[in-house]
């Protein structure tokens, strides 16, 4: 089995929507965002290159996007295990985000 992990933002972007579609939408909903996450991560670990660059976001920085739904998922396509270091709002202000975060 592919293995990836959640750095600490990552994990704490994770709660953060959870609460927001608990607080939104109900605990059904949120438990659906939780299982399409994980589902992509594990898409993800056995597949790794499956994501896009994005020079326009993240200059040249090791790192890879995978969009589900309303967000971005970062991630370093070449660790081991992957290591998904954020998840963010599509509409935010990405690159932002990345250099704020020293992504």
């Amino acid at each position: 089995m592919s293995k990836y992990e959640l750095t600490a933002i990552a994990q704490r972007d994770l709660v953060s929507i959870r609460d927001y579609y608990l607080e939104e939408a109900g605990f059904r909903t949120a438990r659906q965002m939780i299982v399409e996450f994980t589902q992509s991560f594990k898409m993800l670990a056995r597949t790794p290159g499956a994501g896009h660059k994005r020079e326009d976001l993240a200059e040249d920085r090791p790192i890879l996007f995978w969009p589900l739904r309303d967000y971005l998922i970062i991630y370093k396509p070449a660790t081991k295990p992957l290591q998904i270091i954020t998840i963010v709002r599509g509409s935010q202000n990405v690159p932002a985000i990345i250099d704020y975060r020293r992504l």
